[in-house]
């Protein structure tokens, strides 16, 4: 078994370049990755290989500023760069048979499934990955924050010795970062859920191939936000309170198990390139703290209703004098 530290960086184009990209391929592209780095460690967590292209994207053609300013890749560079689909077919037989990937954070995988997807190439290669900021947490405070890789190379006393936001810099720093921490031991005991969550996902996701949801009324409805189950036993959950809808298109529900107790979903709702909706959901327990945030937010929906009410019916009632008065 090898392990692969990854990391890219990607181009970026301004809203409604991106928006125009993603109607006419149909599918999600929030960047196109322009360069690849990966350092190769083997079983015993030595380096033993390095991988690093510059790749020339075929849809976000120009280089944005801020992208040329932070990884110091300058147009040119890119112009001359190797497609994905050749570059992608290098780095996997780099890689090999028998690896997993890990990275800094969430982002780079989907990132770089984004653009296989969106250039018709297989995913197939991509295997396991592990999040090893994630385990970076797990192994030290047991805090589930998101915390840099500067940070964590601060905590191992690594020095900076080369530049930040070069792909092949950053995945050899992350690799340094991996050497002190136990990651054979982590992967034994690692998993998807994120900090406090049981479960988490998207559903109605039409950029990654769903249908999405056309109206909020329907994703509420579906059977999976009605009568969802246990992430632990996967008992149907029994629903103990009133829908709280909060700002910025979220909804939580109050659903208790019989065997693993009370939790709260999370529903946060984003629009798809098509219009239609979709939405993170996570399950937690529900814990003292979080269940009395839930109830205070029911008690401020519930007098925000009261003072619309009042204030529709006011407003009713003087449009009604008025008539009467004209009349």
């Amino acid at each position: 078994m090898h392990y692969i530290t990854l990391d890219l960086e990607w181009n970026q184009a301004y809203a409604q370049k991106a928006l125009a990209v993603q109607r006419q391929l149909s599918c999600r592209l929030r960047g196109e990755v322009i360069q690849i780095g990966a350092v190769k460690l083997d079983k015993n967590m030595n380096v033993c290989g390095s991988y690093q292209i510059i790749v020339k994207p075929k849809y976000f053609k120009k280089l944005h500023r801020h992208v040329s300013e932070l990884t110091g890749i300058t147009q040119q560079q890119m112009d001359m760069g190797t497609p994905l689909d050749e570059a992608a077919e290098r780095f996997r037989k780099w890689c090999g048979k028998d690896y997993a990937f890990l990275t800094w954070g969430p982002d780079d995988i989907p990132m770089l499934r984004e653009n296989l997807n969106a250039h018709g190439i297989s995913q197939d290669w991509l295997g396991e990955v592990y999040d090893l900021q994630r385990i970076f947490n797990t192994r030290t405070d047991g805090l589930a924050k998101q915390r840099s890789l500067e940070y964590a190379m601060d905590y191992f006393d690594i020095q900076q010795t080369l530049p930040a936001h070069d792909a092949l810099n950053d995945a050899y720093f992350t690799a340094l970062v991996a050497m002190r921490l136990d990651v054979p031991d982590a992967i034994k005991t690692y998993t998807s859920v994120h900090g406090e969550f049981l479960e988490e996902g998207v559903i109605g996701d039409a950029d990654a191939g769903d249908d999405g949801y056309v109206t909020i009324d329907e994703m509420l409805t579906d059977d999976i936000v009605k009568n969802p189950t246990c992430p632990l036993c996967r008992a149907r959950l029994k629903e103990k309170g009133e829908p709280l809808h909060s700002k910025g298109q979220k909804y939580t529900f109050y659903f208790d198990c019989p065997k693993d107790g009370d939790m709260l979903i999370t529903l946060r709702l984003h629009r798809n390139f098509n219009d239609t909706w979709r939405a993170k959901r996570t399950v937690k327990p529900a814990d003292e703290a979080s269940l009395k945030s839930y109830r205070e937010g029911l008690i401020k929906h519930e007098s925000f209703k009261k003072k619309s009410t009042r204030k529709r019916r006011y407003r009713s009632s003087k449009n009604k004098k008025e008539t009467v008065a004209a009349g």
